[in-house]
C-alpha cells in the first residue's frame, strides 16, 4: 500500500487542531495512509485538555499581545508556545495492522527514523524510550499516539528554534525568580535545530520528510475536499469560547 505524502504548510491552530481527527475519520472510510508536515499560523499558547486558562497563562502579557491566539488540543500534557518558524509538526496516520502492536516498538520504529532523518542535516540523534528523540544536548522532538477504531496516529513536534524568554513571558506569571528558574530548566533539557547546526527550516523539512518516508512507498498529494470541510467544521467547535475556556 503507497502512502499519501501531505507536503508542509502553514494552518490555523483550530484547523489544524481538528485535522488530525479529519485525518483519521478519512483513513478509516479506506483513504490511504497519511504521512504529513505542517506548522502553524499564527502564534499560539496550546493548553492541554484539562488545563486551566487561568492557572496556565499569563493574561495580562497573553492580552497585550494581538499576534497571538489560545488553542487547546484534545489530548492531554502541558501548555506550551507554537510559533511560525519555531516548529514542524509530522503525523503518520494508518490503518493499526501497519504497525506493531506493542506502544513501545511503535515508538522505536518512527522515532528511530526521524532520528536517521536528521542525520542528513548534521544532527546525531537518537531514539531514547519511550517517545523522545534526543541529542546530547536535549530533547528535539517527541512522538505522542492515538488508537481509534482500527486506525493509528502518531505524531509530534521537531524544535527548530525556541525563545524561551518569550514562551515563558506568556505561560507563566512573571515572577522574575520563578520564570528564570523555568527558563534554565528548560534550556537544561530541550534542545533545537537551530542550535544543533546550521540547516535551513526548509531542510529540516526535508530532513524529517526523509526519515518519515524511508521504509515507505509515497505519492504527494493534497488534502481532499471532505478533509479540508471536515477540519474546518471541527474548527469551529476547537476556536469556541466554550472549548478554549473550559
Amino acid at each position: 500500500m503507497r502512502w499519501r505524502y501531505i507536503p508542509f504548510q502553514h494552518y490555523s491552530p483550530y484547523f489544524k487542531t481538528g485535522l488530525n481527527k479529519a485525518l483519521m475519520e478519512s483513513v478509516r472510510e479506506d483513504s490511504d495512509p497519511v504521512v504529513f508536515l505542517s506548522g502553524w499560523s499564527p502564534n499560539a499558547v496550546n493548553l492541554g485538555y484539562s488545563q486551566s486558562f487561568e492557572e496556565e497563562v499569563n493574561q495580562e502579557e497573553f492580552e497585550r499581545r494581538d499576534d497571538v491566539v489560545l488553542v487547546r488540543r484534545q489530548g492531554g500534557g502541558g501548555a506550551t508556545y507554537l510559533t511560525e518558524d519555531g516548529e514542524i509538526t509530522w503525523g503518520l496516520i494508518a490503518p493499526e495492522e501497519k504497525f506493531p502492536e506493542d506502544v513501545n516498538k511503535v515508538y522505536q520504529q518512527v522515532c528511530s527514523s526521524i532520528a536517521r532523518g536528521l542525520a542528513s542535516i548534521g544532527i546525531d540523534a537518537e531514539h531514547q524510550p519511550v517517545n523522545d528523540i534526543v541529542t546530547d544536548r536535549g530533547k528535539i522532538s517527541g512522538a505522542t499516539m492515538k488508537r481509534e477504531d482500527g486506525v493509528v496516529y502518531i505524531g509530534g513536534t521537531l524544535l527548530y528554534s525556541v525563545d524561551a524568554e518569550e514562551m515563558f513571558s506568556l505561560l507563566t506569571p512573571d515572577e522574575d525568580k520563578l520564570k528564570d528558574k523555568q527558563i534554565k530548566e528548560f534550556r537544561e533539557r530541550v534542545t533545537s535545530v537551530e542550535q544543533e547546526t546550521d540547516a535551513s527550516f526548509e531542510e529540516a523539512i526535508e530532513a524529517l520528510k526523509k526519515g518519515l518516508t524511508e521504509i515507505r512507498e509515497i505519492y504527494e498529494d493534497d488534502l481532499k475536499p471532505s478533509e479540508v470541510e471536515r477540519a474546518e467544521e471541527l474548527a469551529d467547535k476547537y476556536s469556541s469560547r466554550d472549548w478554549l475556556y473550559r
